[in-house]
């Protein structure tokens, strides 16, 4: 009996060991490591390596941030429920940028793209990522042939 009531309490020991590091691991991975990750200023690191330092509203980016993703990109600028939206700059890592106006996590609106490699930057409106329109110069109506 006595060598079953160990065995049960070794099994009790383990289980209670590997559920603790289970919460702490969990905790660590993805987790607010600074300020006030719900509603204020603060920093979330992401356990896929982002990063988020700015103001929150309900849990998301909410207000201005700077958020740094795991690949090299940036974005610093408005946030509005968690999506790029407002004003901001995403720079990519190649140095290639986007400053405008953003709406849904997508370029919306009035801004610039630049190409770092080119040296050629675009200015005009933008919608849903994709520049809208190209101007060349001023539209001319031409005469009709009779």
């Amino acid at each position: 009996m006595k060598n079953k009531n160990n065995k049960n309490i070794k099994t009790m020991r383990i289980f209670f060991l590997a559920a603790f590091l289970g919460c702490f691991i969990s905790q660590t991975s993805a987790q607010c490591v600074k300020g006030n990750c719900h509603r204020g200023h603060g920093t979330f690191n992401w356990e896929s390596g982002h990063v988020y330092a700015g103001s929150w509203s309900d849990g998301l980016p909410n207000g201005y941030g700077d958020f740094f993703y795991d690949n090299g990109d940036s974005y610093k600028g408005q946030f509005v429920k968690g999506k790029k939206a407002g004003n901001g700059r995403y720079t990519w890592k190649s140095g290639n940028y986007y400053d405008g106006s953003w709406a849904d996590d997508k370029a919306n609106g009035r801004g610039k793209y630049h190409w770092a490699k080119e040296g050629a930057s675009f200015e005009g409106f933008f919608k849903d990522g994709q520049i809208t329109n190209i101007e060349v110069g001023v539209a001319v109506e031409t005469p009709e042939k009779d």
